[in-house]
């Protein structure tokens, strides 16, 4: 619950410390402190969009009915439809937070692993990082 409360205030879900976004609606790469990676693939930015129409569509329909049944729909159109974008602008942020919890629990917001890093070696092909371990040969399928 620390965790979803953190995220809720624009904080690393995974330590509370480090900042969520970098600007105002824009999602850091990284947590300063723990250094979690929080948005790691394209498409992330759909789920708190589909939850922000989500709840605007809900205010909407909730408004529309709640007029149809006072018999005043006509009367507050406009009304219903500012109603909704502003929920929908009020709510997306909020969804942007709880779809990065969500992603951090479920395992998919964390720490990039270390990168192998290419080191010259003097007897044959650069290694990937990996100590002395010599390259591996395909192995030779006509001896069989």
């Amino acid at each position: 619950m620390e965790h979803l409360l953190w995220a809720m205030t624009r904080r690393c879900p995974n330590c509370g410390e480090g900042p969520l976004y970098s600007g105002l609606n824009t999602v850091a790469e990284t947590c300063s402190a723990c250094h979690v990676r929080f948005e790691r693939w394209a498409g992330n930015w759909t789920i708190p969009v589909v939850m922000g129409y989500g709840s605007s569509a809900l205010v909407g329909f909730g408004l529309i009915a709640w007029f149809q049944w006072r018999g005043t729909l006509l009367e507050h159109d406009t009304f219903i439809m500012v109603a909704a974008m502003l929920a929908g602008l009020i709510m997306y942020p909020l969804c942007k937070n709880l779809s990065l919890f969500m992603l951090w629990r479920n395992g998919f917001v964390f720490v990039d692993p270390p990168t192998l890093v290419e080191t010259p070696r003097e007897d044959g092909p650069p290694s990937l990082g990996r100590g002395d371990i010599p390259p591996q040969r395909p192995p030779d399928h006509a001896s069989r």
